[in-house]
């Protein structure tokens, strides 16, 4: 989760309208204000989970899906030159489950898929996988600490290595904060947590990028003013103190990461200048090509303070500039980010590619009807494969869609925008035109050996609650 402050981030549904005045406006950055927010909440909780019977902050349980998930008929949009089909998009368990901020990752030698998202109530990591490329799932089930009770979990990242390694990272609250765990045995047991902030007392939102060879792995993850990065360069086993990466005194995240053929790391970059989430966004990518030992930024654009957020409980730079990063196995590399030229204007979405990680063509535009958010970007098998998703609300204020694009000449060219979120009904927040808000910061995407996209997201009524994991696959999905 992206924007909100230590308060905002303990508070889900009617928890939210409870909390919501006090903090109104304030960043979490204010140390003072989370040391008095989390007394509050201590306290608002105490007697939220007593009203709610749930008192076991750390429990892990398990729920069983009541049948694996068919994949009936086919969306078809042609683009390009060519036909991509999706499946219809289906929602990660029933009406009553209030899930969230998903991510999706494919194995990259086998037919094995993950997915994690957010439950609320409470605020705990949800996983399940597939071992037949996404048609039938396990049943989910919680991975949380079994050694410390932490006030929450947020912020999942997936990412699978060449030899079947699963590795996953999360925020364990502000503190511990950001942990990495990883899996050898598909998903059924994964390794004690690690924290990778060390004595920072505050990190947030972790972005992890990963090798092919699973052998070198980075997590960046904001702490205040500034954007550290943790390496590993033996998969994960021992970590490398996390340091600072960026210089100038913004509010950064990272919404996406890539490792590049030559072994140097990628990190797409959104830092907020102003304060109380507000100011302009500045778009930038941050690279290492020593194994992150040393770190430099390439500013792009700037980005005007976003467009007023008017859901219940959202936050003001919930349309900062978001960006992601992509690269292929010949080196090539695609930057895709939101920008508003207009102050407190809808986003547009540009991509802008690059043979050498140095000279940058000029940005192409993507989307520019609507307000756009939560790009991903990842490549496909194929040099010169990439597929791109994003949400928008080109068809009306309340008609959010997820869409789908694809290049493959190394984003020259895109194919038209296939629109995923397909379902007319079956969540009171869905309409024939879409859903009423993107539910979270950001969505999930990955591409299989076979070429088949995987692509996860949330919708909802607002940016809390309530609302709902969704997913698809496709194109190439045999």
């Amino acid at each position: 989760m992206r924007g909100g402050n230590a308060f905002i981030r303990l508070r889900q549904g009617w928890f939210a309208e409870i909390a919501a005045a006090p903090v109104k406006g304030v960043r979490r950055s204010d140390a003072k204000l989370v040391a008095t927010s989390i007394t509050i909440v201590k306290m608002l909780r105490k007697v939220y989970f007593i009203a709610s019977g749930i008192l076991a902050l750390a429990a892990c349980e398990q729920f069983r899906n009541a049948a694996p998930v068919a994949q009936p008929g086919a969306i078809e949009e042609r683009g390009a030159g060519r036909t991509f089909a999706f499946q219809p998009e289906q929602r990660w368990g029933g009406p009553r489950y209030t899930r969230w901020e998903p991510v999706v990752a494919a194995d990259p030698s086998s037919r094995w898929v993950y997915q994690m998202t957010t439950e609320q109530h409470p605020d705990r990591l949800l996983f399940r996988s597939s071992n037949d490329g996404g048609r039938t799932w396990s049943a989910s089930r919680r991975i949380c600490r079994h050694a410390e009770r932490v006030p929450f979990q947020y912020d999942p990242q997936l990412a699978v290595a060449a030899d079947g390694t699963v590795d996953a990272v999360c925020l364990d609250g502000f503190s511990p904060g950001v942990v990495f765990s990883q899996s050898h045995d598909r998903g059924r047991s994964w390794s004690l947590p690690v924290r990778l902030d060390g004595s920072l007392r505050y990190s947030d939102k972790p972005t992890l990028a990963l090798s092919p060879s699973g052998r070198d792995v980075y997590v960046a993850f904001n702490v205040r003013y500034a954007l550290f990065v943790a390496a590993s360069h033996d998969g994960g086993a021992t970590w490398q103190a996390a340091i600072r990466a960026t210089t100038r005194h913004f509010w950064y995240y990272s919404l996406g990461g890539t490792v590049a053929p030559n072994g140097s790391v990628w990190f797409a970059v959104d830092g907020e200048d102003g304060r109380d989430q507000t100011g302009d966004g500045h778009v930038e990518l941050v690279t290492s090509a020593d194994g992150g030992a040393s770190w430099r930024g390439i500013p792009f654009v700037v980005s005007h303070e976003g467009a007023p957020c008017r859901g219940k409980s959202c936050y003001p730079d919930f349309y900062t500039a978001q960006d992601a990063v992509a690269a292929d196995s010949a080196g090539a590399y695609v930057f895709v980010y939101a920008q508003n030229r207009v102050p407190q204007g809808p986003n547009q979405l540009f991509v802008t590619r690059s043979r050498d990680g140095v000279r940058w063509s000029a940005p192409q535009t993507i989307a520019s009807e609507g307000n756009s958010t939560s790009p991903a970007i990842v490549a496909g098998p194929q040099a010169g494969d990439f597929r791109l998703v994003w949400q928008d609300n080109r068809l009306g204020p309340k008609s959010w869609n997820t869409w789908y694009a694809q290049s493959s000449d190394a984003g020259a060219r895109w194919s038209a925008p296939v629109r995923l979120s397909d379902a007319a009904s079956g969540a009171p927040y869905k309409n024939v035109t879409g859903y009423a808000f993107p539910f979270g910061d950001y969505l999930g995407l990955s591409v299989d050996s076979r070429g088949c996209s995987h692509v996860i997201w949330g919708e909802g009524a607002g940016v809390y609650y309530p609302g709902g994991t969704w997913w698809t696959r496709g194109p190439d999905c045999k």
